[in-house]
């Protein structure tokens, strides 16, 4: 049997994590290598391996339930397509999953980082402003900083999010995440993103049901043909 299933990085860092009957067998598997801890999910023929933790609360996936290649994570059921690592659920966040290829009755996995981790919070950021969603704002904020980002840059990504959509033009969110940004300076380190998620949430809730609607993103790196489509929607109706 050869499977070989490409993911976003062009990266070879392929090491064995178990034999294919295993993962056959099991339905899922755990395993641990190069201190990650990846969970493979067998489906429809195929082994996909996504990180074990759920980027919703940080529970581990182990447990799941898989279907129609949708896994289900038991504690808040957030959903996520095993192809693409792509959630379902708004409020969750795209696990990360890895390139696989069976060599010989093997499964190797590609561990190579395949996510920029600014571009990606960056972007969770502004979907959290737009869907008003505060756990969203509040990971994507303390990412950011500890990644070494100046707190500037989401400031100024509430501040043109809420000059541009807040139905009242400047109000009570706006200044709240001015002055949340002016008290920086004073703050020690650990409480910088606390201020600014208190400022940007502010600005999500005074624009919240204010038109535009904005669009949800498509699965990441995922080609679903029509049969799991409709599969897909049995499930969601």
């Amino acid at each position: 049997m050869a499977q070989i299933f490409e993911g976003s990085t062009k990266v070879d860092n392929y090491t064995h994590v178990a034999q294919l009957a295993q993962v056959q067998a099991a339905g899922s598997l755990v395993v641990h290598k190069q201190k990650q801890t990846i969970a493979l999910f067998y489906s429809n023929g195929r082994v996909y391996a996504i990180d074990n933790r759920c980027p919703h609360m940080g529970f581990p996936l182990k447990g799941s339930t898989c279907k129609d290649g949708i896994v289900t994570c038991p504690w808040h059921y957030a959903r996520f397509d095993l192809a693409s690592g792509g959630t379902f659920d708004s409020w969750a966040d795209d696990v990360p999953c890895f390139p696989v290829e069976i060599r010989d009755g093997e499964v190797w996995v590609n561990l190579a980082p395949v996510v920029d981790l600014h571009t990606h919070h960056r972007q969770r950021l502004q979907d959290g402003l737009e869907q008003n969603i505060s756990l969203v704002i509040a990971k994507s904020t303390i990412t950011l900083l500890d990644i070494g980002v100046n707190p500037s840059e989401p400031f100024l990504m509430g501040l043109r999010f809420g000059t541009r959509y807040n139905k009242a033009g400047w109000s009570t969110g706006l200044t709240i995440h001015t002055c949340m940004m002016n008290l920086l300076p004073y703050l020690d380190a650990q409480d910088k993103a606390c201020a600014l998620f208190h400022g940007l949430s502010a600005v999500a809730n005074d624009s919240a049901g204010a038109p535009p609607e904005f669009v949800v993103h498509p699965l990441p790196n995922s080609t679903v043909d029509f049969a799991t489509l409709k599969s897909w929607f049995r499930q969601f109706r």
